[in-house]
């Protein structure tokens, strides 16, 4: 029943029963209601008189709204801290206790949120970065020093620069061999997660 991502407290497990008893038709303009007013930041998500109409909509009584509310904020809140395939998104809503229909509405909220926040970042990235990059390396080896008689000390010098920024990085063995498994881990966790 939980998941990594989210944990499913009895009040969670009792919005999502109360969420999966709306009516489809209503619950996706609800959803989005809800996602639209957190993108926004807005405090007050739905006005009192709002909330008395919503009662009658769902034919639902104040408490038991006010937990599907505070359910679809939590979730919207913990969906936004995570990156997932939707394949296995929908998967989770539906492991949590989901119906598939509020699981595939959520999904696609959560898809629209997450591709305008990307292409957000791509533009501002590109717009930081630029086309014109370059990146450069050599190795030198240090034969001896002042403190250590002949001792080879290897030494990597990367370069990675731009139109507007350049970044010149010295590493010794030890540190290189760390940025290796960094770049080794992050290709394993995307290799595992196109799979």
């Amino acid at each position: 029943m939980n998941c990594k991502w989210l944990k499913v407290t009895q009040n969670v497990q009792k919005g999502i029963q109360i969420l999966n008893k709306l009516e489809d038709s209503k619950f996706e303009p609800f959803l989005k209601r809800i996602g639209t007013k957190l993108r926004l930041q807005e405090i007050e998500i739905f006005t009192e008189e709002e909330k008395k109409k919503l009662q009658v909509i769902f034919k639902v009584d104040e408490d038991t709204l006010m937990i599907a509310i505070k359910t679809l904020i939590y979730l919207h809140k913990r969906l936004l801290k995570f990156i997932f395939m939707p394949v296995n998104l929908h998967k989770d809503l539906i492991n949590v206790g989901f119906e598939t229909e509020k699981a595939e509405y959520i999904v696609k909220l959560w898809s629209s949120e997450v591709s305008s926040t990307l292409n957000d970042l791509v533009c501002n990235s590109l717009d930081k970065v630029g086309d014109n990059q370059t990146f450069s390396w050599k190795l030198n080896t240090e034969l001896s020093s002042d403190i250590q008689k002949k001792s080879k000390i290897p030494k990597a010098y990367l370069s990675i620069s731009n139109n507007k920024t350049e970044q010149d990085m010295e590493l010794t063995h030890s540190d290189l061999y760390t940025m290796f498994i960094q770049f080794e881990a992050i290709q394993n966790e995307l290799d595992s997660s196109v799979l």
